[in-house]
């Protein structure tokens, strides 16, 4: 959470400092955005621009509102129609005027320049003659007597736009119909008449200091809100919100504030131009403050889906949740990125048009990072692994803990995190553990060679009735067999299916069996041999020379004389 006081800071400094620079970057300084077909329109051939930018409506208004606002009111003056009655006003009484029509700008005409046209030729379907423009205002401020824009031919010729002299009449009198607040009254005259940056102090010092009382006003509502929720869910039944801290900014206080402020600087009567800065600051902070509701609520509300379907076992569409959740908040945030970048005055539309070629570069620079975001989707899509699944990925085991745009990371089990690419995910032999129902048991027992045939038999026996009478034993794949002559010992095989999915259970059933098998073996009277060699020294002879000659009579008997291999020419003469 942003302290308060570090939000109070950083508004300050974009008021104080975004006012200057966000004129430079919304090309402010020009009466209108795109100027070069205006005075294509409305000049002739070899004739110079107006150098005040009166082509357009848009252009007349700000041009005067900037000369007004830095009071240099003889150069306001020049946006007003040229008299041509006899009767004509005093330069005094000009300039006296264009400061009350700047009064009248900056309490009631908010949305002026927004609504003026940037056309030479003006709106042309407001019912009005095509060389008149009304200033409208978003209040609808004394449409009965409306402030009119007249365009006629100046002496080179060029069609610009004026204040009507019939409108410029009924300034006093609407300037005197105006209820200013009674605060500027109170106010000092030192801070009423001394300027900063072409505004009064007091309204610097206001702006200042209602940040923190916006800030305090939509927390106490923001809280409010929670009461009433929780309020709601005691009612039907539910958990209440997790209270919140006093002194925490969210993303509700947040906009509350900037919009309480906003409406005390229409209140308070700052100045258009100012208020056309400020208004681009708030645009801003509530871009910035929408894609931080939407990234609360996503995670919210993916936090509630997962917890869902992790109760109902459905890991996999867990796993695609938190992926949606992603790609939502990335979508977001493109969107607030580019609607903040044309609220500077970036050509946004020349952004887009260049994404073919700046897509074609992407493919290829970056061939690798969709390469493994198209893999992670085909991961989760196709459900091989979910989070919490054990798995064994190229000679690596672990657990997965998560499954990103870029990578899947693993928990081995020494503890350590193994990123890999779910490019590597996607064409990697993968083998998930979890789907296992049973472990296969598999040992080899040596037998001494001391045992006799029948008794070999009778341990066999005991170990198949064994392994039929333990229950998480699978009995149809269940069977001990004497499979090798070894060296030292006679090997017999235990081949058997546990039934456990679980690794740990698995252990504990194995060895609870091995050590049943123990006691078998001692029971039935044999010996587990041992790898030891000995050595007999006698002088008896091993073989039984009865059997020996009767061996000797029998290859004799089946030696064939012309049998090639049996003997010879010397054997046989």
């Amino acid at each position: 959470m942003m302290p308060v006081r570090r939000l109070c800071m950083t508004i300050s400094v974009w008021l104080f400092l975004g006012a200057p620079a966000f004129g430079q970057l919304l090309g402010l300084t020009t009466p209108q955005a795109n100027p070069a077909p205006a005075q294509a329109a409305s000049t002739k051939p070899g004739i110079p621009p107006d150098p005040l930018g009166r082509e357009t409506p848009r252009g007349t208004i700000l041009g005067f509102l900037k000369a007004a606002q830095d009071e240099r009111y003889n150069i306001a003056t020049q946006y007003f129609q040229p008299q041509v009655s006899r009767r004509r006003r005093s330069q005094e009484d000009d300039e006296e005027l264009a400061s009350q029509l700047l009064v009248i700008f900056n309490r009631k005409l908010a949305g002026a320049l927004d609504l003026a046209s940037r056309d030479p030729q003006g709106h042309l379907d407001d019912g009005l003659p095509p060389d008149q423009e009304r200033v409208s205002s978003a209040l609808g401020f004394n449409e009965k007597a409306p402030i009119l824009l007249v365009r006629q031919e100046d002496e080179e010729g060029r069609k610009l736009w004026y204040f009507s002299r019939a409108s410029l009449e009924k300034v006093p009198e609407m300037y005197e119909s105006l209820t200013f607040p009674d605060l500027e009254k109170k106010i000092p005259e030192s801070l009423v008449s001394n300027r900063f940056l072409s505004m009064p102090l007091w309204q610097w010092i206001a702006l200042i200091l209602f940040i923190p009382v916006a800030l305090f006003v939509g927390r106490l509502l923001t809280l409010f809100c929670v009461f009433l929720i929780n309020r709601w869910r005691r009612v039907r039944g539910k958990s209440s919100l997790i209270p919140q801290r006093f002194f925490t900014v969210d993303p509700i206080t947040l906009t509350i504030a900037i919009i309480l402020h906003y409406m005390f600087v229409g209140y308070i009567g700052t100045s258009l131009i100012y208020r056309l800065y400020y208004r681009h600051i708030v645009w801003i902070f509530l871009c910035i403050s929408f894609y931080w509701i939407v990234t609360r609520a996503t995670r919210a509300i993916s936090a509630k889906i997962g917890s869902s379907l992790t109760t109902q076992g459905k890991l996999a569409e867990r796993s695609i949740v938190s992926l949606m959740r992603r790609f939502t908040e990335v979508t977001v945030f493109l969107m607030v990125g580019l609607l903040i970048l044309r609220n500077m005055g970036v050509d946004v539309s020349t952004a887009l048009a260049g994404v073919g070629i700046g897509g074609l570069a992407l493919g290829l620079g970056a061939q690798k990072t969709f390469e493994n975001m198209f893999g992670g989707v085909s991961v989760l899509f196709d459900k091989v692994i979910q989070i919490g699944d054990t798995c064994r990925i190229n000679n690596q085991t672990g657990v997965v803990e998560d499954i990103g745009l870029r990578s899947t990371r693993l928990r081995t089990p020494e503890r350590t995190v193994i990123s890999i690419p779910n490019g590597t995910m996607a064409t990697a032999t993968l083998e998930n553990l979890r789907f296992r129902d049973k472990f296969l048991c598999q040992q080899t027992i040596r037998l001494r060679y001391d045992l006799a045939p029948d008794h070999v038999r009778y341990v066999l026996g005991r170990i198949q009735d064994l392994l039929k009478e333990d229950a998480k034993v699978e009995d149809a794949s269940a069977r001990v067999r004497f499979v090798r002559f070894a060296e030292y010992a006679l090997e017999v095989e235990i081949y058997c299916y546990i039934l456990e999915p679980d690794y740990a259970a698995y252990l504990a059933a194995q060895e609870e069996l091995f050590l049943k098998i123990m006691d078998e073996i001692e029971k039935a009277g044999a010996v587990v041999a041992l790898p030891t060699q000995a050595t007999l020294v006698t002088q008896d002879s091993w073989i039984d020379p009865l059997k020996a000659k009767a061996a000797r009579v029998a290859v004799e008997k089946t030696r064939d004389l012309g049998a090639p291999g049996t003997g010879t020419p010397a054997d046989r003469k």
